[in-house]
């Protein structure tokens, strides 16, 4: 695979997504100081039509602290979804505000309107036959928990079940195919992330527990397999860890990894270029080719930065294979 670096100025930017639209590609993230909400992050769109030359076409503003922007496309035109936090530490886990902004042309978007939350944090929208299913998780001092909501308008979500109750689970991606839901799940407390499976109107969930951790969770199918990306933590031996509690060596790294649907375990596919503060892909597939989102400080020491140690910057994988 081919990666380059579309988006360098010095500052902490990350959390990315990417979309086409109108035939130019699309691609999100937060541009902030520091990783932490005290960080204040604004949203990001950028735009390109050659993969060469990216222009920004559009900042969200933190409100206070807006984080984890998505991509997705409603009734012709294309959507971004964030969440803003409270920029106070000991508020930012139980104070959530959801926006969505729509754009028709790709230059101009909408005054981001706030959502109903139902006091939780939305983290990933997608559109499977005409209908908006969000995840959403709960990340507080009563606990954790990962469910999935709908909406045919694009404004009002309704909760349609839960889909890890408790388990420290909470940011959660979705692949559909045909009638069935895949949810890859990430858990915390240094466990590794559950694959969860439902049948349409997904209302039930078969979990399995994955072998690897991963964090960050993408989910997308190329070329006939599943494929799981994200944060992963490689051990001396180049191995992923599969569980840490104690250990201190290890390098962060952004990985594709492949789901087998018969053994229900992640294999590792690639390990892309990346290190330190990675991971949070997004992907498209067009004409047969595959397209990665993600950012990493792994250039850092090579770059200029305005923010110390917490630069980042953000990259494209693309590759006919993986």
């Amino acid at each position: 695979m081919e990666v380059r670096c579309v988006w360098w100025d010095g500052y902490h930017n990350a959390f990315t997504d990417i979309s086409k639209y109108k035939g130019n590609f699309f691609i999100t993230f937060r541009h902030a100081m520091a990783h932490a909400v005290t960080g204040n992050g604004e949203i990001y769109v950028i735009k390109s039509n050659n993969l060469e030359n990216w222009n920004l076409v559009q900042t969200f503003p933190a409100l206070p602290d807006s984080r984890d922007p998505k991509l997705f496309q409603f009734q012709g035109k294309l959507g971004v979804l964030f969440f803003a936090c409270s920029n106070k530490p000991e508020e930012h886990r139980q104070f959530f505000k959801v926006y969505i902004s729509y754009s028709e042309d790709g230059e101009n978007f909408t005054t981001p309107v706030e959502i109903e939350s139902h006091n939780l944090c939305f983290w990933k929208i997608r559109n499977y036959k005409k209908v908006l299913y969000a995840t959403a998780y709960q990340r507080s001092i009563d606990g954790y928990g990962t469910v999935l909501l709908r909406s045919e308008d694009g404004e009002k979500f309704e909760v349609v079940s839960q889909i890890v109750e408790d388990d420290y689970a909470n940011e959660a991606d979705l692949l559909f195919e045909n009638n069935i839901c895949y949810a890859f799940v990430r858990r915390e407390n240094c466990l590794s992330p559950v694959i969860a499976i439902s049948e349409y109107p997904f209302t039930k969930w078969e979990k399995y527990t994955m072998n690897l951790i991963v964090r960050g969770p993408h989910i997308f199918k190329f070329s006939g397999k599943i494929y799981c990306a994200g944060r992963v933590f490689l051990r001396k031996d180049g191995k992923i860890f599969s569980y840490i509690r104690n250990e201190t060596e290890y390098q962060p790294k952004t990985a594709i990894l492949e789901l087998d649907t018969t053994n229900m375990i992640l294999k590792p596919v690639r390990i892309l270029p990346s290190g330190g503060d990675t991971s949070y892909c997004g992907s498209i597939i067009d004409n047969g080719k595959i397209y990665i989102s993600y950012y990493s400080q792994h250039e850092r020491e090579k770059r200029e930065s305005k923010v110390g140690q917490h630069a980042s910057g953000i990259y494209l994988a693309t590759g006919e294979s993986i």
